[in-house]
């Protein structure tokens, strides 16, 4: 990504935004953004897995009709939430991850631009 013309001349003035910080405030939202998701996504999978202990307690007996024909389709639907479940933990995984990352960068960049600072100075 280049610098507008604009950027460029204000950089040259020493006035302006430059790379360094332009770069720093966008790993700033980055960081924030997955910070937000992270907690939406926290908050998502508790209660998720409070649905799944809730239904998981349900108890149907398997001697009469209704819940003979329910225990079958039963271990398909556990089956299945818990693999949704488990990809939901890998993905909020990763998103904390990317978020750790995004701090390390904008701390770097963070470092970088007050030493361009204290260099123009």
């Amino acid at each position: 990504m280049g610098e507008s013309y604009l950027d460029q001349l204000g950089n040259f003035l020493g006035i302006g935004v430059t790379t360094k910080e332009r770069k720093r405030a966008k790993y700033q939202q980055l960081y924030q953004k997955l910070s937000m998701y992270v907690s939406q996504a926290e908050h998502d999978l508790t209660q998720i897995n409070r649905m799944i202990s809730s239904y998981s307690e349900v108890h149907v007996t398997k001697t009469k009709i209704p819940g003979i024909e329910f225990s079958a389709s039963r271990q398909q639907v556990d089956e299945r939430l818990q693999a949704k479940q488990k990809l939901l933990k890998n993905k909020l995984s990763e998103a904390r991850t990317a978020k750790a990352q995004a701090k390390r960068a904008y701390e770097q960049y963070k470092h970088l631009a007050a030493e361009e600072d204290r260099k123009k100075r």
